[in-house]
C-alpha cells in the first residue's frame, strides 16, 4: 500500500488529536475527584463537632467564605434530642466576620456565614494557591472567667467551584489554641481550570504567530499585498481582549501571565499590522495625477 495515499496522511494528526483529547479528559477527571477522608477530624459522640463548609474563594481579597455549624452528642441535648441544653460558644481564627459564634440553649444548632483570611497571591494565576493555616475552632460553655473548653472536633468540607481543597490536621501553638490542634486548608486550581487556561493561552499565541507569518511573507514579497488582510489582522488584535477576559478565575490585570504572554501577543499583533501597512504603502501603485492623465490624452490626439 502506498504510504503517500492522501487518506494515510491524516492518520497521524488524527491520532495525535485523539490522544490529546483523551489526556485532557483524564486529567480533568482525576483532578475533580474528591477523597472520602478530606476532613482532618471526625468527632466522637461526646464531642462538639464543628462543621466548616467552604462556599467560595475570593483570590483578589484573600478571603474564604464559609458556613459554620455544630453537631453535638447526646450529652449536650435536651431529652427531645433536637435542642441544646446549654449555651455553646465557638471561637474562630482567623475570621473577619465572626470571631465568636454563640449557639443558644433551647434552640437547635443553626448555620452561620463567616469569612476566613487566606494567604496567597492571585498574581501567580493559574498556579496560585491559597491557604488558611492554621484554622482554629474551639467550643466553650459558660462565660468570662468561668468559661470551660469543651472537647472539640473539626470537620472541613472544601468543595469550592474551580478549586481543589485539601484539609489536614496541624499542631498549633497553645497561644492560639488551648488544645494545641487546628487545621490547614489548602486551595489549588483544578486540572480542568488549568487545561482550559492552557487552551486559551495557546489560542492567543497562535493568533500572534499567524499574523506575524503573514506580515513577514508579505514583507519578503513572497505574497502579494491584499488589503482585506488589514481587517483580518485588526480583528485578531481585538480578539485578544475577550480571550483574556474569559480566562478561568479572572486573573487580575498585571498577573505574570500578562507580562509573560498577553503583552507579547498584543505587541506581536500590532507590529504585524504595522509591517503589513508598510508593505501596502511600499508595493501599492500610486494613482495617476490628473495633469498627467490630461497630457497623455493630448499626446494621443
Amino acid at each position: 500500500m502506498n504510504s503517500n495515499h492522501p487518506r494515510l496522511r491524516w492518520i497521524a494528526p488524527a491520532l495525535l488529536l485523539a490522544l490529546i483529547y483523551a489526556a485532557s479528559l483524564t486529567v480533568y477527571g482525576l483532578s475533580s475527584r474528591t477523597g472520602e477522608d478530606e476532613g482532618p477530624f471526625v468527632g466522637d459522640n461526646d464531642e462538639v463537632v464543628v462543621l466548616v463548609t467552604a462556599k467560595s474563594l475570593q483570590p483578589t481579597t484573600d478571603r474564604v467564605q464559609a458556613e459554620v455549624t455544630i453537631a453535638v452528642g447526646e450529652e449536650y441535648l435536651h431529652a427531645n434530642g433536637d435542642t441544646l441544653n446549654r449555651d455553646i460558644t465557638l471561637l474562630l481564627f482567623p475570621s473577619t466576620s465572626h470571631e465568636e459564634i454563640v449557639f443558644r440553649a433551647g434552640a437547635a444548632p443553626t448555620t452561620f456565614d463567616t469569612e476566613f483570611i487566606a494567604t496567597g497571591n492571585a498574581a501567580y494565576w493559574p498556579f496560585d494557591r491559597f491557604e488558611v493555616n492554621p484554622m482554629v475552632v474551639e467550643a466553650y460553655e459558660g462565660a468570662g472567667a468561668d468559661r470551660e473548653l469543651l472537647p472539640t472536633g473539626l470537620l472541613v468540607d472544601g468543595r469550592v467551584d474551580g478549586w481543589k481543597a485539601r484539609a489536614e490536621a496541624v499542631a498549633v501553638d497553645t497561644d492560639l489554641s488551648r488544645n494545641g490542634t487546628g487545621a490547614s486548608l489548602l486551595f489549588a486550581r483544578t486540572g480542568g481550570n488549568l487545561i482550559y487556561a492552557g487552551i486559551l493561552l495557546l489560542m492567543m499565541t497562535i493568533l500572534a504567530g499567524l499574523a506575524a507569518f503573514v506580515a513577514l511573507q508579505t514583507f519578503r514579497r513572497k505574497r502579494a499585498v491584499n488589503t482585506d488582510m488589514l481587517g483580518w489582522m485588526a480583528a485578531m488584535l481585538f480578539a485578544v481582549v475577550p480571550l483574556r477576559g474569559i480566562l478561568p478565575g479572572s486573573p487580575p490585570i498585571g498577573s505574570w501571565v500578562d507580562i509573560a504572554l498577553t503583552v507579547w501577543v498584543v505587541s506581536t499583533l500590532v507590529a504585524s499590522l504595522a509591517l503589513f501597512v508598510f508593505c501596502w504603502w511600499r508595493d501599492s501603485d500610486q494613482p495617476a495625477r490628473p495633469e498627467a492623465v490630461a497630457t497623455s490624452a493630448t499626446d494621443s490626439e
